[in-house]
């Protein structure tokens, strides 16, 4: 004990300290889906490394990742929390960060997949909502992303059509929610275009019993227009909307359906969209499919002078909707596409995984698995966190808010507090403002309500 002279006493606090309080709203998430027994079901490694169970090895790789700490040196930070994490887990010591690293190098293909399977099952308690509109379409976003990395020696690491060093990860969305129900991770010049059809079929699979697959729409960019494209979407049961590149063959059948009487005007801002529709079969294509049409007519520039040469721009669909769904309306549909953009600038900065920790490629892969888990977590979690003065209410509907991940990392999981021990309880002693504004208990009794993933 110090003393000083102004009137204040320096003690030592005999209470544990934390900064992550939130992590224990996690944790009840993870205890209430029984996450632990699911990853000892569906990946089996046949030794256990250094005394420590499957569980012990993952899981708190999945609080890191969740937290925003990429790194198997952040171990150490976490397994300063051992209180905390006893009585949120039942383990408190952790594996060190290269017995970790080490584990995880003898996980396969069919570990990969067992995690996959985790993290589907996580997707079924959370709350999936369909596009705006009356059809009730869930849409499935599949979206190529880029992973630059700064070490060329690593693993897998390649230069991709940019002339940068990367990986190129696809990831598929489900949703308003984006939640990710399936990732790759390929090497550099690998093009998801060319094994698109595996990975439709994987994201099926993969796809909670309660959403109806006659109600799937699957949207694609342009970089995924293929054959294989639309017909492993067929081969699913599902619509599909995929945007189609450019060719002088699609610009001649756009031309000649240009017509007033097949046309819709829809006046904007930057002059007038024409939408139309047509049936073509591309070349390598057997069958003819529908293609739909918007030409976009600029007259005037951003300062309102008029244009010498108008700006003319075509954007085409390849789609299977229903002919009562007009072409505009499909392209309604496809600009919601953007969710899964967003999801990439999530899973890339929100939880910094493009920061991938290992040279093997293998190790990698494990990593981001375990990374779209933790994203699927803190998705339902901020499912389970309302605005107690805007309460969601499907029935009127109004809708529950899809908060950004670094809003639940910000606001849930950092949060300064005292752990206290007696009596034979543990307490969490935390700021009153965040005791008051978020209302963890309320949050933890929605969780208490979740069914779990097995069982």
């Amino acid at each position: 004990m110090v003393k000083n002279n102004l009137g204040f006493t320096f003690a030592a606090a005999r209470q544990t300290l934390t900064s992550v309080a939130g992590l224990e709203l996690l944790a009840s998430l993870i205890r209430r889906l029984d996450l632990i027994r699911a990853i000892r079901s569906e990946v089996k490694v046949k030794k256990i490394d250094f005394g420590f169970r499957e569980e012990e090895h993952l899981v708190p790789l999945v609080l890191n990742i969740a937290l925003r700490r990429t790194s198997f040196t952040d171990i150490s930070w976490l397994a300063q929390e051992e209180k905390l994490l006893k009585k949120m887990l039942g383990f408190g010591k952790l594996p060190k960060e290269r017995a970790i690293a080490m584990h995880l190098e003898k996980y396969g293909k069919e570990h990969i997949a067992g995690l996959k399977r985790v993290g589907a099952k996580i997707i079924s308690q959370a709350n999936i909502t369909a596009e705006p509109g009356g059809e009730g379409y869930i849409a499935c976003d599949i979206d190529p992303s880029i992973f630059e990395q700064f070490a060329p020696k690593r693993e897998g690491v390649q230069t991709t059509y940019n002339g940068k060093l990367c990986y190129t990860p696809v990831f598929a969305v489900i949703g308003r929610e984006r939640l990710c129900i399936n990732h790759w991770l390929l090497p550099g010049r690998e093009k998801a275009v060319e094994r698109i059809d595996e990975f439709i079929r994987q994201c099926v699979e993969l796809l909670p019993e309660k959403i109806e697959r006659k109600k799937l729409l699957m949207r694609y960019d342009a970089g995924l227009y293929s054959i294989k494209t639309v017909t492993a979407s067929e081969d699913a049961g599902a619509y599909y909307l995929v945007k189609a590149r450019t060719s002088g063959a699609l610009d001649r059948m756009v031309n000649q359906n240009m017509h007033a009487d097949v046309l819709d005007l829809k006046v904007t801002n930057c002059g007038g969209e024409f939408f139309g529709e047509f049936e073509y079969t591309p070349e390598g294509w057997k069958t003819p499919r529908r293609f739909v049409f918007c030409v976009q007519i600029k007259s005037e520039d951003e300062k309102g002078q008029p244009l010498l040469i108008k700006d003319v721009r075509y954007h085409i669909l390849a789609t299977n909707l229903p002919k009562e769904v007009s072409a505009q309306r499909a392209f309604e549909l496809y600009r919601g596409r953007g969710a899964a953009e967003e999801a990439n600038k999530e899973l890339k900065h929100d939880l910094d995984l493009e920061r991938l920790p290992s040279q093997t490629f293998s190790v990698n892969e494990v990593f981001l698995s375990l990374g779209t888990m933790a994203y699927n977590l803190l998705i339902v979690l901020g499912q389970q966190w309302r605005d107690e003065h805007g309460e969601a209410n499907p029935a009127e509907g109004v809708q529950p808010v899809r908060r950004r991940i670094k809003t639940i990392q910000d606001y849930l999981l950092r949060s300064a507090a005292v752990v206290v021990e007696h009596a034979r309880k543990c307490i969490l002693k935390v700021n009153g403002w965040w005791m008051e504004k978020l209302r963890p208990d309320r949050i933890q009794a929605r969780i208490a309500s979740l069914a779990p993933v097995i069982g």
